[in-house]
């Protein structure tokens, strides 16, 4: 089990002790916002200062330099194809395992500044930002603010729940529920 904290890295309990990990044994920050273990057992560390993949040994950083749309990791997803994404105040990014693939407002995402990240049962991507919700079908980015129901711009909390409908949580505004249709608030 894994515990990210604010400031003292990461924590690891076996069971038995706990194992310590910060920037002195390789971390890239010791803030951790998002965690995620990925198919493969890496366990990937959201920082301001970009990512940490863990392999159990080592630790592999990655940064704007090396595809991330932002440094300031806000979010991660491993969808069921086994892509990472990663959700900054900068985009998205999608990581392949071998390069990113970058997702800004250009392309069609609503914000740049991304809280959070979930896939549907169909394969959908949906991020929570700043000024809405996107959901990416592997082409294009529907959007929902607001102006179609939203009860708030700032979604930070996104659930599929069994009978399809989605809730977001927002920052200051409550919860809304979408059944592919409409919103209720």
């Amino acid at each position: 089990m894994w515990f990210g904290t604010w400031g003292g890295g990461v924590s690891k309990y076996n069971g038995q002790y706990f194992s310590h990990f910060t920037q002195k044994e390789g971390l890239s920050n010791n803030d951790i916002r998002c965690m995620v273990e990925d198919k493969s057992g890496n366990i990937w560390f959201a920082t301001y200062i970009g990512v940490s993949r863990f392999d159990g040994r080592f630790f592999t950083h990655f940064t704007e330099k090396d595809g991330l749309s932002n440094n300031d990791v806000t979010s991660i997803l491993e969808d069921k194809h086994g892509n990472l994404w990663f959700g900054t105040t900068g985009g998205v990014s999608k990581f392949d395992g071998r390069s990113f693939t970058k997702y800004a407002n250009k392309e069609g995402l609503s914000n740049n500044y991304v809280y959070f990240i979930i896939e549907d049962k169909s394969g959908n991507i949906w991020f929570g930002t700043a000024g809405g919700v996107s959901k990416f079908d592997g082409k294009t980015f529907m959007n929902f603010t607001e102006k179609d129901g939203l009860n708030n711009n700032a979604v930070n909390g996104i659930l599929e729940d069994k009978s399809g409908n989605f809730w977001f949580g927002t920052i200051g505004g409550g919860v809304s529920k979408y059944d592919g249709r409409s919103f209720t608030n």
